[in-house]
């Protein structure tokens, strides 16, 4: 029998299928996966019927490599609105998800080898589509040091770590799993970082709309000297609550246009021509809907910051706490119990090789009073299980 490649050989399958299926075996009829990055929002378009005079295409035509072409536009208006600067259409490519942006992205810039410097704790996947590029990634921990030292030198970790071979930088903001923000400042250093070395950036906003800071969300391809290097990742997952539509977009740099769309083309040729309608209805949301949607996140964060007797990471932005188990001696001992008891968790070793000792919680993945419930329930297997019981 031939063999298979061994790209991926060593990136285990995902692991909040894992904790599903122990939640799934147990003996809770109705257990609460806050192991799932979700929101419990109705979603803010679903497919419906249009014709061609109002989409520019029908729905029974496959849509251009690129996307449709009044889609990239209303995302290129939103984006300009966003960045207060005008953005081309033809440097918007409509992608599968995030994930597919990401992944169009690292086989656009990557050589065989080359390194990609992921800024860590960093969304589960974000390794293994490196390795499926044929790059090598490196974590670099920066977002559990900044929670505790706000003085913390990031900007000097990340230049240890920048080598001959290094291409990338790669980063979410707000953090997933810390909800940790990069404010203007430290964004700014990590454009002059990059510019010195010449260095992409992949910037992955995913939360974008559940920015809590005071200024909001601020586009990495805003800072001076950072458009030119910089490939801004946009899901429709989280902002409009359509992760099983799978659109996002990404928003390129001048000149990256042609491979990025010769990549996506031989991946999977476009994306469904109906999931791309239920995106472009989805930006007609009013932006009062998107702040109380905001609103309601923050306040499910307050919420499950006032009931968690676990030392947890204080967060700025995002739909996560990261959980500190270390007291406890042992992670994937405490999702495991947590999983029997009913309540999903995602262990923290999947977020970077130093988490052991961490687990994500997602506190907008059910209702408040669910969530409350829930926590309760860890409450009590930490102090129960801890070393300082």
């Amino acid at each position: 029998m031939p063999s298979f490649a061994r790209t991926l050989s060593e990136i285990p399958p995902s692991p909040l299928v894992a904790v599903d299926r122990l939640l799934r075996s147990g003996a809770h009829t109705e257990p609460v996966p806050l192991q799932q990055g979700k929101t419990v929002f109705e979603p803010c378009a679903r497919p419906g019927a249009w014709e061609r005079a109002e989409f520019g295409i029908a729905a029974h035509e496959h849509a251009p490599p690129a996307g449709v072409p009044a889609l990239r536009s209303a995302f290129a208006v939103a984006a300009s609105r966003r960045r207060g600067a005008p953005v081309d259409p033809g440097q918007v490519l409509v992608t599968s998800g995030a994930t597919h942006a990401i992944a169009v992205t690292l086989h656009a810039i990557l050589g065989a080898g080359d390194e990609v410097l992921i800024l860590s704790p960093q969304w589960l996947f974000a390794t293994g589509l490196v390795r499926a590029a044929g790059g090598t990634p490196r974590e670099v921990p920066v977002f559990l040091e900044l929670g505790e030292d706000p003085d913390f030198d990031f900007i000097a970790a990340i230049e240890r770590a920048v080598g001959p071979r290094t291409r990338a930088i790669y980063f979410n903001n707000p953090n997933n799993p810390t909800g940790f923000r990069l404010d203007e400042r430290a964004l700014g250093a990590l454009a002059a970082l990059a510019a010195r070395h010449d260095l992409w950036l992949i910037a992955d906003n995913a939360y974008e709309n559940y920015d809590f800071g005071d200024g909001g969300f601020l586009d990495m391809a805003t800072v001076p000297g950072a458009a030119e290097r910089t490939f801004s990742v946009h899901s429709c997952s989280k902002t409009y609550a359509m992760p099983g539509a799978r659109v996002g977009h990404l928003i390129s740099p001048p000149g990256a246009e042609e491979i990025l769309t010769k990549w996506s083309l031989h991946t999977l040729y476009s994306v469904s021509t109906a999931a791309q309608y239920t995106a472009f209805r989805a930006l007609a949301t009013p932006a009062d809907e998107l702040a109380r949607r905001r609103a309601a996140a923050e306040r499910a964060w307050r919420l499950a910051d006032a009931a968690l007797e676990i030392p947890h990471t204080r967060i700025e932005g995002g739909l996560y706490t990261f959980l500190d188990l270390s007291r406890y001696g042992d992670g994937a001992e405490f999702v495991r119990r947590c999983a029997e008891a009913g309540v999903g968790l995602a262990p923290g070793r999947v977020f970077g090789a130093h988490c052991d000792g961490w687990a994500r919680l997602c506190f907008t993945a059910a209702p408040e009073e669910v969530v409350t419930d829930a926590i309760g329930r860890i409450n009590k297997i930490y102090w129960e299980g801890g070393r300082d019981r």
